[in-house]
């Protein structure tokens, strides 16, 4: 029978990979900080939590996040959403300060308060490079979900961010799709044409 369970092992995702060697769901949100020492970026005295939030809405969760910050002047010193782990965000601050910033904001479901130790994430804080070429004009398709497997046309490309706007091809209507180079896989290139 394990033999049975090797093989049909599969490959886990980052999310996977990273809720397995995190807190469990009991120590959210109520529990006390771990007495082991935890692992502070020296610079600033501050630790790295882990904030849980609805699938799908980290994004939403860092801007208005990001918004209450500036507005309330809270010491947060960083704000961060690996695209690869879905439903988390990681917050740099002390405790009461990220707690302070988190509370009320919508899809929020909960705090981490065990401090997340560098080594885990830090695989997350070091750029990418990404080499693909993409012109206007170019047909691709697209990788992620919700347009995963559609075609589209390169509109524009933005590599400060790493970026490409797309128009779907199936689409009635053109539909400008905002998405990271990264995900698109090149199907024709301006000028070549497939035989």
């Amino acid at each position: 029978m394990e033999e049975e369970n090797k093989t049909i092992s599969h490959e886990k995702t980052e999310t996977e990979k990273f809720i397995e060697s995190a807190d469990k769901p009991d120590e959210v949100a109520e529990q006390k900080p771990a007495v082991a020492e935890p692992v502070t970026t020296e610079e600033y005295g501050s630790n790295v939590y882990t904030v849980k939030t609805t699938l799908g809405r980290e994004n939403v969760v860092m801007d208005f996040l990001s918004s209450r910050i500036r507005a309330q002047a809270i010491p947060i010193k960083a704000v961060m959403h690996p695209p690869e782990l879905k439903g988390y965000i990681f917050v740099e601050g002390n405790l009461e300060n990220v707690q302070r910033a988190i509370q009320g904001i919508p899809h929020i479901r909960g705090l981490i308060n065990r401090p997340v130790e560098l080594n885990k994430i830090q695989q997350f804080l070091v750029a990418k490079v990404v080499n693909i070429e993409l012109n206007i004009g170019d047909i691709v398709e697209i990788l992620t979900s919700p347009f995963k497997g559609d075609k589209a046309r390169v509109a524009r490309v933005d590599k400060t961010k790493n970026e490409v706007t797309l128009e779907l091809l199936e689409a009635g209507v053109p539909i400008p799709v905002k998405v990271n180079m990264e995900f698109v896989k090149v199907l024709e290139k301006v000028g070549e044409k497939k035989e």
